[in-house]
């Protein structure tokens, strides 16, 4: 299946980026002397700590999800575009509002750092 290999890559992605907040927190539990099995101290480690946490209970969710809406409809979509171009209104809706969605928060960030 075409849309596996993206799948596994967008997993790969995304426990990639678990990892790095897993670290970040470990760095600041050692920065601030913050030893375990402490889950406060520091604010500076307490903010990892939660990046961390937050992060790890919205993948016991997502990876789930991601996989098992990939093995029920995943190549539908893929293959409905090669079969019938033009009834591809609503993944291109998915993607235009996804690609919004990001936008905003991107320029949310830049404006935040500006602001900072």
């Amino acid at each position: 299946m075409i849309t596996m290999k993206y799948t596994a890559l967008i997993t790969i992605a995304a426990l990639t980026l678990t990892f790095v907040f897993s670290g970040r927190a470990g760095a600041m539990r050692g920065k601030h002397g913050v030893n375990a099995p402490a889950m406060t101290g520091h604010a500076e480690f307490d903010t990892a700590f939660r990046i961390h946490m937050n992060t790890v209970e919205q993948l016991v969710l997502f990876i789930p999800v991601l996989w098992l809406a990939t093995s029920v409809v995943g190549d539908i979509w893929a293959a409905g575009y090669a079969k019938a171009p033009e009834k591809r209104g609503q993944g291109m809706i998915i993607t235009i509002l996804s690609t919004a969605v990001l936008t905003m928060l991107s320029l949310w960030g830049v404006v935040q750092e500006f602001m900072a």
